[in-house]
């Protein structure tokens, strides 16, 4: 599939980031310092202890989008990582895109360092470099996109993150995007409800294709989710683990929304 669209130039800022990571800290070091640190969290056995009873949220750290523009800039990240702690969130994605998200690695170690949840590296994941600096700040997983990846990369990729003690979640938006991933080995899959290619967002994506996962795939739905009605739905597809970014960051209180997501569907 050609990228295009916003993928298109997220590519060339990242392209041009990585070669300004690689002069100030060359591949060789930064490869023995993620070789180095000590394996994090489990962030498969997260997802694998999604259920009915107690989904699996993922609590993003998110400053802001381009869809959104500014989402909350200044946004303390070891408040909310405490914060995601205690309400029992089941993992932490940390975006570390700096252009268009304002995030950056700093804030992935500080989460790191602030939780003993597992930790996600979200970012857009083009080059083998980014996914030592995701281990050296200690992050339990690595979310690599298939729409930017070949086959071959994202297979090389799946065993290079597993080879660091860490498990990749990956991400598709079709029922053909998920065929290149499951051959790759995937078992942590994302289906996104926005095309990151045109940034529009259809809530109904996660339920149709979960539809085709076999039973030993994991799916987490993400984007759109701002409600624990929305997670019903999910549930009623059996997807128990939910990546949830703006409505958290922008909820009045924090703890309380996402105990309200986790909570258990009231029988009828």
């Amino acid at each position: 599939m050609k990228v295009e669209g916003f993928l298109k130039k997220m590519v060339e800022v990242k392209q041009e980031e990585i070669q300004r990571h690689r002069s100030a800290i060359p591949l060789k070091t930064v490869r023995r310092d993620a070789e180095q640190t000590i394996a994090p969290t489990s962030f498969l056995s997260a997802m694998e202890a999604g259920n009915k009873d107690h989904v699996g949220i993922i609590a993003e750290i998110k400053k802001a989008s381009p869809s959104r523009g500014d989402i909350r800039p200044d946004l303390d990240v070891a408040a909310y990582v405490e914060k995601y702690t205690q309400a029992g969130a089941r993992a932490i994605s940390v975006l570390t895109e700096s252009s268009f998200f304002k995030g950056s690695l700093i804030d992935l170690k500080t989460t790191c360092k602030a939780t003993d949840l597992p930790v996600l590296r979200k970012d857009f994941i083009i080059n083998d470099y980014q996914i030592f600096e995701a281990k050296k700040a200690g992050a339990a997983s690595v979310l690599l996109i298939t729409t930017l990846l070949s086959p071959k990369q994202q297979a090389d990729y799946t065993s290079l993150i597993r080879d660091l003690d860490m498990e990749p979640l990956v991400e598709i938006n079709s029922e053909w995007e998920f065929e290149q991933a499951y051959t790759a080995g995937s078992r942590v899959v994302g289906i996104n409800n926005r095309n990151l290619q045109t940034l529009e967002t259809d809530p109904t994506i996660a339920k149709r294709v979960a539809k085709i996962f076999p039973e030993e795939i994991i799916p987490v739905e993400a984007s759109g989710i701002s409600s624990r009605k929305d997670i019903e739905k999910g549930l009623d597809e059996n997807i128990f683990n939910f990546l949830v970014g703006e409505s958290i960051v922008r909820a009045e209180d924090t703890k309380a929304f996402i105990q309200t997501l986790c909570q258990k569907a009231e029988a009828n």
